[in-house]
């Protein structure tokens, strides 16, 4: 890769790690304290729904089939979503500060 392409490719990476930059959720109106009692509420309400996926053992197995079930994986996203989702409800929004 030589000529132009260097450059440019340069400049896309320094783009794209800019956009990688720390989000965190915003309420009109509301101050940090609401924020932390808000956030660990909806942290709490998805642990609960989904068994908080760190005090998973190993998943279930079939023989036949493998693995049954979601992964660990899975239920981390489920529980991230369901996060994500209780915040939303409670009227905040992800921000770029």
């Amino acid at each position: 890769m030589r000529g132009p392409a260097l450059p440019l490719l340069a400049l896309a990476f320094a783009l794209g790690l800019s956009s990688c930059a720390e989000v965190r959720w915003h309420k009109p109106g509301g101050d940090d304290a609401a924020l932390a009692q808000d956030l660990a509420a909806c942290r709490k309400q998805a642990r609960d729904k989904f068994g908080g996926a760190g005090r998973l053992g190993p998943p279930m197995t079939d023989p036949r089939f493998g693995p049954m079930g979601p992964s660990q994986a899975d239920l981390q996203m489920q529980e991230s979503q369901a996060v994500g989702t209780c915040m939303r409800g409670k009227g905040y929004g992800l921000v770029n500060p």
